[in-house]
């Protein structure tokens, strides 16, 4: 697992075993996204030089590049989206909405 910076320092992106990636409010703490997508554990979460992607890779032998300020993932095979909120009790997550 792993976790890193944004290039501003604004922001923090954690790799988990739940097979997630999670960007944080690095001054408040609180969850901002969490991007699913990933049939294996995600070992390792950056952010690109410009903070508006992270690259994840996971145990399921993917990467994956998540386009973040809109909150929308960009797999290399599918159009899933990252979703905002924390996790409710039934797995589900509201959805952000569309770029603005």
């Amino acid at each position: 697992n792993s976790a890193a910076f944004s290039p501003d320092g604004k922001r923090v992106v954690t790799a988990s075993w739940d097979k997630t990636a999670r960007v944080w409010d690095a001054r408040s703490g609180e969850q901002l996204l969490v991007l699913k997508g990933h049939t294996g554990w995600v070992n390792s979460a950056a952010f690109s030089p410009d903070g508006k992607r992270v690259v994840t890779a996971s145990l399921d032998n993917t990467v994956r590049v998540w386009d973040v300020p809109g909150a929308i993932s960009r797999p290399a095979e599918q159009g899933e989206k990252a979703e905002q909120g924390e996790q409710a009790e039934q797995g589900e997550q509201a959805e952000q909405g569309e770029q603005a």
